[in-house]
């Protein structure tokens, strides 16, 4: 079971890394704008790392993850067990959604799980983080 401290740690963690990929999307050299040509593109959307297609709202949703995490991991290990649990199944849910639709759109299967894959690690690690620090759930006892 990790520790109070290791429980801080690691929301202090994830809340760098949210950070640090709403600044990646605005570092020229590491991205691109969206060509002209595709289709259905907003104002504001890039190219992250020339890989993972960002828009406005996904700025705003990793800046705010980012921000709660860290006020969570500055204020206490409950607040932030409660800020990974919920992040962790916000990402998980986010995850699976878009795996679900790139399916029904019959997106090619390695796209897909490539597009979605930082969610679903990142949500699974959130979680597994935020279940196994819960101490007050009684162990399993087999007789």
């Amino acid at each position: 079971m990790p520790s109070d401290r290791t429980i801080r740690w690691s929301a202090f963690g994830f809340a760098v890394l949210f950070g640090l990929v709403v600044v990646l999307g605005y570092i020229p050299g590491l991205n691109a704008p969206i060509h002209q040509h595709h289709a259905g593109a907003d104002p504001g959307e890039h190219m992250l790392l020339g890989q993972y297609t960002i828009s406005l709202l996904d700025d705003v949703t990793h800046g705010l993850t980012a921000l709660l995490l860290l006020a969570a991991a500055a204020h206490s290990a409950r607040a932030s067990r409660l800020a990974l649990t919920i992040f962790g199944w916000y990402y998980a849910v986010d995850a699976a959604i878009f795996l679900i639709t790139g399916f029904l759109q019959r997106a090619p299967l390695g796209s897909n799980l490539t597009l979605n894959l930082p969610h679903v690690i990142l949500s699974s690690v959130m979680l597994t983080l935020a279940y196994r620090a819960r101490a007050n759930v009684p162990s399993v006892v087999q007789a």
